[in-house]
């Protein structure tokens, strides 16, 4: 009696769909994912100039819109920061950005990510 050894074609071709799936997967989120690193170092960076400046709303919005630009940071919108003052001073201490990243994955399938990330820096009493 002759036994199979390996795989058939079917067997390659079920693996060979799963393997383009997980890769079409990483090729949509593995930017979306480097983008807010990118962020997220950009909040790390402001953190430190909060603290060591007094900066008005303006002058903060200016450092981070001059900031996403060299970083090459496209999904952060204007309307996705929010910048507050101290509760005692007219400067800023807190900035908060939520955004959504929305990437086509397959026909009218998407693939959503939802980031959020803030900085306080204003003194605990």
């Amino acid at each position: 009696m002759k036994h199979q050894r390996g795989m058939t074609l079917i067997g390659w071709v079920i693996v060979m769909a799963l393997i383009a799936f997980f890769v079409t997967l990483a090729i949509r989120l593995v930017p979306m994912y480097q983008e807010y690193y990118g962020v997220v170092q950009i909040m790390e960076d402001m953190k430190t100039e909060l603290r060591n400046n007094n900066l008005s709303k303006n002058e903060v919005q200016t450092l981070l819109s001059k900031r996403f630009n060299i970083g090459y940071i496209s999904s952060v919108k204007r309307d996705d920061v929010e910048v507050f003052r101290g509760k005692n001073t007219a400067y800023v201490t807190k900035i908060v950005i939520d955004y959504e990243i929305r990437k086509p994955f397959f026909a009218q399938i998407d693939l959503v990510g939802h980031f959020h990330k803030e900085i306080d820096v204003e003194p605990q009493l």
